[in-house]
């Protein structure tokens, strides 16, 4: 019996069209590959505009290292940092307490079957960067793939596209004061440009970078950290044995100021040092005292000027009161020759009240010898006495510039 052909319908010949095409995409390389074996991620809470808080996460024990797609109004890739350094997200982008994103820009233009390793970032907290996780992406047709493992943090989570309104958070303010490069002026500095910076210890001045602890906290914030101070004996406190060390090298009489000279920057409250002090008129000009047995002060210039070692008066306010007694009261005048010492030298800045009806009127005083018959006062009474509290584990002070 002869075979006769058959006329094909019109629903026949597509459906014969589609079963070809079907065929030519397996053997050109698909089928089992991974640009025809994904799943998808499609959910409209995974995309990086989704600001609202879920409790979903990529680090469940459910999710499986594989290939994944985003798709619909999850996005067509996974979010990125630009080129230009922006594209940050904080929580809650894509509904994530630790939203995920590309380090990078995401790759352009690829040859379909290209596939390579990139890191994705998950943000925490104000760190945009806070863990990193290694993933692979690859190029398919006209689509992007990504192998994505179990996220590296609880409640983490892969984002997709669709940033309406990326947070402010380009290169230079996510590094500036964090590296050599990108070096401040001061703390101060910082602060403006990054409203969220933390106290710590930054990088200062480009010309010869040096790394200084700011405190980004009180009153505002922006503060540079140029002196940290213990006493050299402190049981006996009026004694001419007692002293602050180390001294800053500010210019004072050396034939009676024998306490060791630091020009090293202090990383922190306790770390005994004092900035190189031709720098800290570049810093600013207003200064903070800060000690666990006086009265925290902040000062503005008068006549009188801290930075520029300059007798006269001083505009101060409290910052906390410390010490058990006379509360509220501050200095209002610096002085560089002070009572008793020899020939009118000069052995450190002394803060005094010049409203005080006492003889001596001592408030601070940063007396760095040990060969006279004076001591570094810290009276909150401002009357040169022993009014600081002495119910602490470890003595010490601080001063701080701000502009």
């Amino acid at each position: 019996m002869l075979w006769q052909a058959k006329k094909l319908t019109i629903t026949e010949m597509m459906i014969l069209l589609l079963c070809l095409f079907l065929f030519a995409e397996r053997t050109c390389g698909y089928g089992d590959h991974p640009c025809s074996d994904y799943k998808k991620l499609s959910e409209a809470d995974r995309a990086a505009t989704y600001q609202k808080l879920m409790r979903k996460s990529d680090s469940r024990r459910s999710w499986k290292e594989h290939w994944y797609r985003f798709v619909g109004k999850a996005g067509d890739k996974i979010a990125s940092m630009e080129g230009d350094g922006k594209g940050c997200l904080m929580n809650p982008s894509c509904g994530a307490k630790f939203p995920g994103y590309l380090m990078k820009k995401h790759p352009g233009n690829l040859q379909p079957g290209t596939n390579f390793e990139a890191t994705v970032c998950f943000s925490k907290g104000k760190t945009c960067c806070a863990k990193t996780q290694r993933i692979k992406i690859m190029k398919c047709k006209d689509f992007f793939i990504y192998k994505l493992p179990r996220s590296c943090l609880k409640r983490g989570r892969y984002c997709g596209t669709g940033i309406e309104k990326k947070p402010d958070c380009d290169k230079k303010k996510l590094l500036f004061g964090l590296s050599k490069t990108y070096a401040a002026k001061s703390c101060k500095e910082i602060k403006e440009l990054r409203k969220d910076a933390e106290s710590g210890v930054y990088w200062m001045n480009k010309t010869n970078p040096i790394q200084v602890y700011c405190d980004m906290e009180t009153e505002g914030g922006g503060w540079t950290l140029v002196y940290s101070y213990i006493f050299t004996n402190f049981r006996s406190f009026r004694s001419g044995s007692n002293s602050l060390t180390p001294r800053p090298n500010w210019p004072v009489s050396d034939q009676y100021a024998n306490i060791p000279i630091s020009t090293e920057a202090p990383k922190s409250e306790t770390d005994l040092n004092a900035l190189d002090f031709k720098i800290w008129k570049k810093l600013g000009h207003e200064f903070m005292v800060k000690s666990n047995i006086n009265h925290h002060i902040a000062c503005k210039e008068g006549t009188g000027s801290l930075v520029e070692f300059k007798q006269g008066s001083l505009n101060c306010r409290i910052i906390k009161n410390i010490a058990n007694k006379c509360h509220n009261y501050v200095p209002d005048q610096l002085i560089l020759h002070s009572a008793g010492n020899p020939a009118q030298s000069t052995l450190g800045p002394d803060l005094i009240r010049s409203q005080s009806s006492s003889f001596l009127k001592e408030y601070y005083y940063f007396e760095a010898s040990t060969r006279t018959r004076n001591w570094p006062t810290h009276d909150p009474c401002r009357t040169n006495n022993l009014n600081h509290r002495t119910d602490v584990a470890r003595p010490r002070g601080n001063i701080y510039i701000r502009e």
